[in-house]
């Protein structure tokens, strides 16, 4: 799992500095590829992960060895399947095109096309022969430790870069800056109209308060609220055996699955808080209460935890709707929460999102047990 996910920003870093170099020379001036803000190409990466599986199904001799042919004529036509719907969805979810091959020859609707995909097919020989298995080599010789790391570390990274790329692109920053602005002006209004009406003494006081900061309003006033709030959404999980369960088994650091599961639901209502984002709160919190309800130490050794990774979110939400008969929103998300690494099932809902992106930022924290200092609740 590890090496799939470090192949993957490998050939994207490699995507994206051939493209930048390539852009560069025929512009003269500096051209930053890629879609995210990081230095990767996420297209690419997902090409030589589809090589990797390939490369892997001839080494273990499933499959047989491919001659440089056939390479050529797979590469030409998953550019093609790669490239086509890539581009299609980045235009309609941003009103923009990252490529337009509108005046390459033999072009489908200018975002793929025959001379680019040929030009891909024969990379791909490049690729298979001779990059793939130099990074398999490579990979080979990073320790366990080393590549858990080094994968969770990544994942995080582009979990956030996507969050931010989003946010950009949708204007999202702006819109909460002025929700903010809007309440600012709001209280300032608020605390005019009280100085026009109080005594001299009485001002002093209120002008305390109208100086005062957002933050320290939300460090104060609103953290204490949003903890009881949030103390009362979860008290219902921890009268639960199942749930209690969860607590027999570490699953970061030294933060076991009950506490990483609180952590998780805590950091999501706290974004859905702060960044006004509309979530069905209760889904929300329920949905993180019970994503890691595998029940089991995945640390112990078994051959079949190899796999925990990709197989957990399953088992989790089998769970789930066995114990407590959740909704399939709540599923979805449960099943979800490992995107990008369970590549096929993406995040559908607002709640989705947010506990993916929670889930990670939590797995980080608490591998590197900074918990308390960056905001987790155990």
């Amino acid at each position: 799992m590890n090496r799939y996910i470090l192949a993957f920003f490998l050939f994207s870093f490699l995507g994206w500095l051939w493209e930048s170099i390539y852009c560069t020379m025929r512009k003269h001036k500096w051209a930053n590829r890629g879609f995210l803000y990081g230095p990767i190409c996420p297209i690419y990466g997902f090409g030589s992960l589809f090589g990797f599986f390939i490369y892997d199904l001839c080494k273990a001799e499933h499959l047989p060895t491919m001659e440089w042919w056939m390479i050529f004529i797979l590469g030409f036509i998953v550019s093609m399947v790669l490239e086509y719907p890539t581009s299609w969805i980045l235009e309609k979810r941003f009103n923009a095109r990252w490529w337009d091959y509108s005046n390459v020859p033999l072009n489908i609707n200018g975002r793929t096309s025959v001379p680019t995909s040929l030009a891909f097919g024969t990379a791909s020989i490049l690729v298979m022969k001779v990059l793939i298995p130099l990074a398999d080599r490579g990979l080979i010789t990073l320790s366990e430790t080393l590549s858990n790391i080094l994968a969770l570390l990544l994942v995080s990274i582009i979990s956030m870069d996507a969050t931010l790329t989003i946010s950009a692109l949708t204007d999202f920053q702006r819109r909460v800056a002025a929700i903010d602005e809007g309440f600012q002006n709001h209280m300032t209004d608020i605390i005019n109209q009280v100085y026009s009406n109080q005594n001299s003494l009485y001002n002093k006081v209120i002008s305390r308060i109208a100086v005062f900061k957002l933050s320290e309003r939300k460090n104060k006033i609103a953290k204490q609220l949003c903890e009881e709030r949030f103390e009362e959404l979860i008290k219902d999980y921890f009268e639960s055996d199942v749930v209690k369960q969860m607590g027999q088994y570490i699953q970061h650091g030294t933060t076991t699955t009950l506490e990483h599961c609180e952590n998780v639901a805590w950091i999501s209502y706290l974004i859905n808080e702060k960044l006004h984002l509309n979530a069905d709160e209760k889904a929300l919190i329920e949905a993180a209460m019970l994503h890691d309800l595998f029940l089991y130490d995945w640390h112990d050794g078994d051959p079949s935890r190899k796999t925990h990774g990709f197989d957990h979110p399953d088992i989790a939400c089998n769970n789930a709707v066995k114990h407590f008969d959740i909704s399939e929103k709540k599923q979805e998300a449960i099943r979800s929460h490992m995107w990008p690494l369970t590549i096929t099932k993406i995040p559908k809902s607002r709640e989705a999102l947010i506990i993916c992106f929670a889930d990670k930022y939590c797995a980080i924290i608490e591998t590197i047990r900074l918990n308390k200092k960056f905001g987790l609740r155990h």
